[in-house]
């Protein structure tokens, strides 16, 4: 009987085969031979208005969007609008005759600082602050008081006359009916909140907290250079 001879081994060894040469998607070829290529699907995402990309053109201080200059945009994220509820906030009351609140002078010399007795001057600061420097607005503030030296006389004056005054910050016309508007809504007896009056929306009103009420501690600014002045007011809060 003939010994039975052992079988050999098989081995199995693994090739690495070149995806060029790998098996076909389940799909067949066309009928060049040509894999067909796969649709791509696009995906609509629907993002929060508050994530998406801020206006270029900034609001005034009353919402008014001034149309020139274009200014640093605001970060997102970052509200320069205040809430139907936020704008009847105590912070921004109308200033009662007896507050005796004087805004302790700063380093940083806002405009605001060399007006604060008059809260309509402060105001109207802000609104000519809308698209232009501190050192634009500071050359016109002399001449624009001295032609209007109160709200009542803003009024009265012809708009061609503020206009010829506030030209070099541009715009002129449409910041001379702004003005007049919002003196002529000062001048009443009804308004409670500076957020009521025509042109006067966060900033504004803001300003008018920290110079005109002392009602600083109730606001928190978004403008860099309130934000100076507030941070000023925190620092020397024990002497206040």
């Amino acid at each position: 009987m003939k010994p039975t001879r052992p079988r050999a081994k098989t081995s199995l060894t693994s090739v690495k085969v070149s995806p060029y040469f790998q098996k076909m998607p389940k799909e067949e070829e066309n009928a060049g031979g040509a894999r067909p290529r796969s649709k791509t699907s696009v995906t609509s995402v629907k993002v929060s208005p508050y994530f998406q990309k801020m206006p270029k053109e900034e609001e005034n201080a009353g919402g008014v969007v001034l149309e020139g200059k274009k200014g640093s945009r605001k970060p997102v994220g970052i509200r320069t609008v205040l809430s139907a509820s936020e704008k009847l906030d105590d912070a921004y009351r109308r200033k009662c005759p007896d507050n005796m609140w004087k805004p302790p002078r700063s380093e940083h010399g806002l405009l605001q600082e060399d007006h604060a007795h008059d809260p309509w001057r402060v105001l109207v600061i802000c609104m000519l602050l809308n698209r232009t420097t501190g050192l634009q607005a500071g050359r016109i503030l002399q001449g624009l008081f001295t032609l209007c030296p109160d709200a009542k006389a803003a009024t009265e004056v012809a708009a061609v006359e503020i206009e010829k005054i506030i030209q070099p910050l541009g715009l002129q016309r449409k910041r001379a009916v702004m003005i007049q508007r919002f003196s002529q809504e000062y001048l009443g007896e009804s308004w409670t909140h500076v957020t009521q009056l025509h042109g006067v929306g966060k900033y504004a009103a803001d300003a008018h907290a920290i110079f005109c009420t002392g009602k600083w501690d109730r606001v928190r600014p978004t403008d860099h250079m309130l934000n100076y002045y507030w941070n000023f007011l925190c620092s020397i809060r024990h002497t206040l």
